[in-house]
């Protein structure tokens, strides 16, 4: 069972190719930090950019052929750390290019386009769901990770400009297309125009507002079964965990659930664990906001809930450029975040990413950031 106390999510490839460590030296690291889980990308499971670069270029494609995943994920369980295999299910640039026509429709009759690297599909667009389980499906029978960990398991919407002055009525909400509208009156029974977005999106806020809560809600449980059940058959003590937006009820009306149909308390009866994206640089809130949300969805929850953190500051530059978000996160910060997660009701805490510790654990600031998570609740 997956040890909570301190994870690292390993999202890019910069140990293997950069710093050319071997699975043995990685694993070693991590263990010397304390690490007890990590959520990581493989060749099986791979990332593509999103605000880290994930992707391999042409350049270390050669290198990258030679990491054996398994191993890496057999030198990590020999210290007694749980691997974790992330896959990012509705963001997939790439299947979305070779599939145009799932994109989703928003609240004004437009589809959606990229903002800045972002773009995703509905938990309710069969055919990426049915990708994704395929892919799991070969990475659970490989690799026999402890866990699988579900990136963007909810509808669209670009979570991270969504500040403390940002109006919910100015941004996409979807998925008001033809083919969502009919599932959803076909399921329902309510009774919408299904070739108008914007007048079913009105209709739906005036009359129907809790009914299509609700079945958004339950869309996006129903994929995460889909692939739970497939999981399960071949490994039943497989642990799923789900990446969680770190969003209160009552922030913006209750977007989480109603924009992008995320319940943590309807989601706990197909996951088993709930990591929370507590970016406070990046959503411009308090140092003692990390461990508040993470308290608040464990309660709703009721289920293992870990609080991930940022080791260093982004969405700086380009379109995010002059919001007002502090450009660095300085030790003393970042360990007072530490201090307030550990008195909180977090099972635990992860790190975002491991690279960031990697690059400065030689460091003074490196070092202390280290001791402090290998001290978390010892």
């Amino acid at each position: 069972m997956l040890d909570p106390r301190v994870g690292m999510k390993i999202y890019d490839n910069a140990w293997y190719i950069r710093h050319r460590l071997e699975p043995e030296q990685a694993a070693d690291i991590l263990d010397d930090m304390g690490v007890s889980y990590v959520l990581a990308q493989s060749r099986l499971l791979p990332m593509q950019d999103t605000a880290i670069g994930s992707e391999v270029t042409t350049a270390d494609a050669a290198r990258y052929a030679t990491l054996n995943d398994r191993t890496f994920r057999d030198a990590l369980a020999s210290r007694s750390i749980s691997y974790i295999a992330s896959l990012n299910i509705g963001f997939d640039p790439k299947f979305i290019a070779a599939h145009p026509q799932l994109l989703p429709i928003d609240q004004f009759g437009q589809r959606e386009e990229k903002i800045d690297w972002y773009i995703g599909l509905p938990p309710d667009r069969d055919e990426n769901i049915e990708h994704k389980r395929r892919l799991l499906e070969a990475a659970v029978s490989a690799l026999e990770p402890d866990g699988v960990h579900l990136g963007f398991m909810r509808w669209p919407g670009f979570w991270e400009i969504w500040l403390p002055d940002t109006q919910r009525a100015d941004m996409p909400d979807y998925c008001y297309g033809r083919q969502t509208l009919v599932r959803f009156c076909e399921e329902t029974g309510t009774d919408v125009p299904t070739r108008s977005p914007a007048e079913a999106a009105s209709l739906i806020a005036a009359h129907h507002k809790t009914v299509w809560r609700d079945w958004k809600c339950a869309a996006t449980n129903r994929a995460v079964a889909s692939i739970r059940t497939s999981l399960k058959a071949i490994k039943p003590d497989i642990e799923i965990v789900i990446n969680t937006l770190p969003f209160f009820l009552d922030d913006f009306d209750n977007a989480v659930e109603e924009v992008f149909g995320q319940s943590v308390s309807r989601l706990a009866d197909v996951a088993d664990v709930f990591e929370v994206m507590a970016y406070h640089q990046i959503l411009r809130r308090s140092p003692a906001w990390p461990a508040e949300i993470a308290s608040d969805i464990k309660r709703r929850s009721r289920a293992i809930t870990v609080c991930t953190i940022q080791g260093n500051a982004l969405y700086l530059d380009g379109i995010h450029a002059n919001r007002g978000r502090q450009k660095t996160i300085d030790t003393d910060e970042f360990n007072h975040i530490v201090d307030m997660v550990e008195t909180s009701e977090a099972d635990g805490i992860c790190v975002f990413t491991f690279t960031d510790f990697l690059e400065m654990r030689e460091t003074a600031d490196g070092k202390q950031r280290i001791d402090r998570l290998k001290s978390f609740r010892r």
